[in-house]
Formats: C-alpha cells, structure tokens, sequence
C-alpha cells in the first residue's frame, strides 16, 4: 500500500514540474504533444490548419499590447499571434514556452519581386489560443 501511495506522489510531482509555469489564454490538452519550432518549420505545410502545440524559446514579445512573441529554436522561428488580442503575454517574457493554436500560412502582399528580394513568398504563423511559459 505504501509503495502505491509512493508511486502516485512521485507521478504527480513529476507532473506538476513538467508543467511549471503560467498560461495565458486558454490552456491546452496535457496529452497534446509539443513539436519543436524547428520540426514544424522544416515542413510547415506539414502541419496548416490543424490543431497543434509547438515550443520553443521567447525571442521577442510586443511591447504595445502583448498580443504576438516570436518562438525559436535550432535557428527557426515562428510567430505566435493573439487573434483579436484575445489574450496578452508579458513583454518581458524570455523562456521556454509552449504554444497551442492553428499553423496558418500568410502570403506576401508585395508582388515586385524586385523589392522582396530573399524574401519567401509566404511565411507561416500560429493563431494561438493559448501559450504556457515556463
């Protein structure tokens, strides 16, 4: 009987830690598995328009209202945006966080190829819901 109680107290220790931090917004399935930055990046048309929680390192937050943080990891980064500022992120903000939302695609509005230079012809977003940071 001890050693259940054990077990269950080291399990729930383990979970409370896995998930220290803060939420902003909604928060997200615990069995939802984070994709690293980098993975979803490497393939993201992989990943459009479907359900999806990613991680990374906060680079960047707007310092206005809150309402997007840049994400990277291995060299990739990814925008998170607030629809509609639903909810908003400490500008301060540098650390490990995981985001959950949808992979939206965002295409260029600049047509002079001249003027986009290396710029791709699209570039990729997560509409989040919510962003729990370490």
């Amino acid at each position: 009987m001890s050693r259940t109680i054990l077990l269950a107290a080291l399990v729930a220790a383990v979970s409370a830690t896995a998930w220290a931090g803060t939420w902003y917004g909604e928060t997200a399935d615990e069995a939802m598995e984070p994709q690293s930055v980098a993975e979803v990046m490497a393939e993201p048309e992989a990943w459009l328009d479907r359900p999806l929680m990613v991680s990374g390192r906060i680079t960047d937050v707007c310092t206005h209202r809150g309402c997007w943080a840049v994400l990277e990891a291995d060299g990739h980064m990814l925008r998170i945006q607030t629809p509609d500022h639903a909810f908003a992120m400490p500008a301060d903000a540098r650390s490990q966080a995981r985001a959950h939302g949808v992979l939206e695609r965002l295409e260029n509005e600049d047509d002079d190829d001249e003027m986009a230079g290396d710029e791709p012809a699209h570039r990729y977003r997560l509409a989040a819901s919510g962003i729990f940071i370490e």
